[in-house]
């Protein structure tokens, strides 16, 4: 950026704009503008122009307030996509540039202030725009950030015209406020940050603003809390159209670029800090934890144990004494100025695990806490903060820490062979400088990171996730939980099986980071299994063994298929069966191998992950919900069940899924009856499909064919052929107790005598070349979450009865089930529904 703004003061072109045009244009959209800045927006598909009457804007530096108004017109600089006017003010150079680029369904707007060499200046106030429309709204939405508390203000705008037309507008920062009223707005922010000539010209966050078409679709203004029954919101929040707009900008400007999905084991979900890697037999313990990640598939270990050899958590810094495990363990020898990422020696405890590591193929990633009292410069330590018991952190707005940072971590990253890193403990809420100038700061840090080393993985903590999209775009991911992963740092999704309690509540909070924060596919995060509960009460938290042994062995499932569903591209794993001796020893073979198999599914089927989108609504009990990721016409359908009731999910095969081309679709189960097919619709049928409680249900999308040479099974299971009049069907399974139709279709004009379904001869009926037989599978119907009694949602209280019978399968399934997992359960562990899964457990789902 600098280098081109040394390029427009050298070589600026003097042109007259008294009465010049100036035209910017892409595949997608035409920018006119005039000798004050723009004046129409041209949308080719919407086959629409906005006109605008006014481009203005203001700053406030220093002592100087300059505003468009009372400037003359500047001069004139156009370039491929992009175009310039050039101000000279007292002892500043302006510019003030618009960009247009390939692909770009908007287009931005930035200023650029240059001081004379040695100078310096503060930037108090800045109107990056001040429009005026010939054409008035019809109305106006602003969503705004979620945490105001942090000073936080407005994503934006959404301006709604006539003819089903929109027009979105935004600053790149959480800080920005919009102001407007029917066909007039401002955007502005207050950076309140100082600045120096030599680093380079000052440079605003951009302006955005493109058209969109509206829906007439609006979703709740708000997410219902996921532990209350779902109550549809009365206020009406954003339109489809007008998240996906934002969304694509977003995406425009992510400076991560991943190329596959990222795997990535997070070592405190199983504890690790309680493993003391300083010692033989804490190396071997979490050699083994390396092993077994890297046998479910990940590729980076975000590695935080203790290390009695370097470090001591009596020493820790931070609030909650976890000092001790940053940095690979050497946290309190960086912060101290003992320990040189650049030249020290790396401990040989250390060294070891590095090596075993990367023998697995797998990376390590260090933990970090930005803001801790590093003792290198005194400039940036900051004390007396309210948010904190500790006296002295240093603050993210000097840019001294900044630049600390930005070369020890590139220096620690190349001198240990780390893979990446997690960055927690990033708060900007210290005085000195503005909240924004500490947010900036931290921004600088990740993309200049992520500039120097493009392929590093950046797992996102606290407090990243708070301040929306355009604070991601360098990370791999915002903070996958929206808060601590830990049970007792949030109230759940009621339900036995924590992976699937921690699976809601990542769904939950995909679904607010896609719908409400903007973030596209790419930097949406993913949760697979849960982290163990770690207070043993309010105040202790052991740091010697303690749930090692936490395995889900029932909820693992679910939990994967929910984060490749909601967020394929980064698959974050968390608990593993690594630390318990008996876990590890007794995960079986084709346990591993479904995993991985599921995991490579997402590798392979990235493209179509990548335009995942939420169906169905939030996840709520009381409901399904869902996400599909469709690419021309065929893809795949997740659809997950929080409750403890079989419940149907219905919607419309449409574009409200993804799907555009007006034919017919079959629809083929993946999970968890692998080749079942569910039936054959025409484009925009209405699907209603039964999901079994606390199950996922995964099918894919097919177009239908239009000749057949032989018969194709529409519902049910199996391979069928025709012969001689003869249908024969083999290969059919279902539910057991269950009657459930087999529906086939046939080749045009084909004579049907007599049908077998494994064998048997089955009563049938053709109509219209369909075959439609009912079968009646053995046994009694029960299933893995059988709904005891009635669901009555008027009843508020008194008396509940029912009656239930348990099958003798079930009992032999529960033997079996202690053979395939055989576990030494203590007393303890039999307190955790989640453990001891040969137990069958009467559960009352109350919220």
């Amino acid at each position: 950026m600098s280098f081109f703004l040394r390029t427009i003061c050298v070589a600026m072109l003097a042109l007259s704009a008294s009465a010049a045009t100036y035209t910017l244009a892409n595949e997608r959209m035409k920018a006119e503008f005039g000798d004050r800045g723009l004046v129409a927006i041209e949308d080719l598909s919407l086959k629409t122009t906005f006109h605008f009457t006014q481009d203005d804007f203001s700053l406030a530096i220093s002592d100087l307030s300059v505003n468009a108004q009372n400037l003359p017109p500047g001069e004139v600089l156009s370039e491929k996509n992009r175009l310039s006017y050039h101000f000279s003010i007292a002892a500043y150079s302006l510019n003030v540039t618009y960009e247009l680029r390939p692909g770009w369904r908007f287009v931005t707007k930035q200023l650029l202030v240059t001081a004379a060499t040695g100078s310096s200046f503060r930037v108090k106030d800045l109107v990056v725009a001040n429009f005026a429309l010939t054409e008035s709204a019809m109305e106006t939405y602003v969503p705004k950030s979620r945490r105001p508390d942090l000073e936080t203000k407005d994503y934006g705008a959404f301006l709604r015209f006539a003819g089903r037309r929109g027009l979105f507008a935004l600053v790149q920062n959480p800080f920005a406020k919009f102001a407007g009223h029917k066909n007039q707005f401002t955007l502005s922010y207050s950076p309140e940050m100082d600045w120096k000539a030599e680093y380079g010209p000052f440079t605003s966050d951009r302006l955005c603003i493109g058209p969109y078409a509206l829906t007439g679709i609006r979703l709740a203004a708000r997410m219902t809390p996921e532990w209350k029954l779902h109550t549809a919101d009365s206020a009406e929040g954003m339109e489809p159209g007008e998240i996906e707009a934002v969304t694509e900008c977003v995406r425009a400007f992510l400076v991560y670029r991943p190329q596959k999905p990222l795997r990535f084991f997070v070592g405190w979900c199983a504890n690790d800090y309680q493993i003391d890697v300083g010692t033989p037999a804490g190396r071997a313990e979490y050699k083994r934890m390396i092993d077994r990640a890297a046998e479910m598939g990940a590729e980076y270990v975000l590695f935080a144990p203790a290390n009695s050899a370097v470090s001591r958590r009596e020493d820790s810094a931070d609030d909650w004494s976890w000092e001790y495990v940053l940095w690979l363990g050497l946290g309190q020898k960086i912060r101290k100025g003992e320990w040189d990422p650049k030249s020290g020696a790396i401990p040989p405890s250390v060294q070891e695990m590095l090596d075993y590591a990367r023998a697995k193929k797998v990376k390590l990633a260090a933990y970090v806490y930005p803001v801790l009292p590093f003792s290198q410069n005194r400039e940036w330590l900051v004390t007396g903060s309210k948010f904190h018991t500790k006296k002295q952190n240093a603050s993210l707005g000097v840019r001294s820490l900044q630049d600390f940072l930005i070369e020890n971590l590139q220096a620690f990253y190349h001198r240990t062979g780390i893979g990446g890193y997690a960055f927690d403990y990033t708060f900007l809420w210290y005085e000195g400088t503005s909240r924004y100038a500490q947010w900036w700061g931290w921004r600088r840090v990740m993309e200049t990171l992520r500039d120097k080393i493009p392929d590093i993985a950046i797992d996102g903590r606290q407090l990243y996730q708070e301040y929306g999209p355009w604070s991601w775009l360098a990370g791999s991911y915002p903070h996958p939980t929206g808060t601590d992963e830990q049970p007792e740092s949030f109230v759940p999704f009621p339900d036995l099986h924590f992976d699937r309690v921690s699976a809601d509540r990542q769904r939950y909070t995909a679904y607010r980071y896609r719908n409400f924060e903007f973030a596209p596919s790419e930097i949406v995060p993913g949760f697979i299994g849960h982290q163990s509960p770690r207070m043993i009460d309010d105040d202790n938290m052991p740091t010697t063994s303690f749930r090692a042994r936490d395995w889900d062995y029932l909820g693992w499932k679910y939990s994967l298929l929910s984060s490749i569903a909601t967020a394929g591209w980064n698959n974050v794993l968390n608990m593993i069966p690594a630390r318990d001796p008996e876990e590890y020893k007794n995960f079986s073979a084709a346990d591993k191998q479904w995993f991985r198999k599921w995991l490579d599914w997402a590798d392979t089927n990235r493209e179509f992950l990548r335009h995942t989108r939420t169906i169905l609504g939030q996840p709520a009990i009381g409901r399904v919900d869902g996400t599909t990721a469709i690419v021309g016409d065929r893809g795949y359908v997740f659809l997950f069940n929080p409750n403890y009731r079989h419940l149907a999910a219905e919607f419309n095969l449409d574009q409200s899924i993804g799907l555009a081309r007006k034919d017919s679709f079959r629809l083929k189960e993946i999970y968890p009856r692998e080749g079942h097919w569910l039936g054959e619709f025409g484009y925009g049928d209405r699907v209603s499909l039964p999901v079994e409680g606390t199950e996922a249900l995964v099918f894919e999308i097919v177009p239908a064919p239009a000749t057949l040479s032989q018969p194709i099974i529409e519902t049910g299971s199996g391979t069928a052929k025709l012969s001689d009049g003869i249908l024969t069907v083999t290969g059919v399974q279902g539910r057991a107790g269950a009657s459930e139709k087999l529906t086939l279709r046939l080749p045009a004009s084909s004579d049907v005598k007599q049908v077998k379904v494994n064998g048997q001869t089955q009563l049938f009926a053709l109509t219209n070349n369909i075959v439609a037989v009912t079968l009646r599978f053995a046994g009694e119907i029960f299933a893995h979450a059988q709904q005891v009694g009635t669901y009555d949602p008027s009843f508020t209280g008194g008396t509940f009865s029912a009656n239930f019978r348990i099958p003798a399968r079930i009992k032999q399934q529960l033997s079996a089930r202690k053979k395939a997992w055989p576990i030494p359960w203590t007393p303890e562990d039999l307190h955790t529904t989640w453990l001891a899964s040969e137990r069958l457990l009467l559960y009352v789902h109350i919220a």
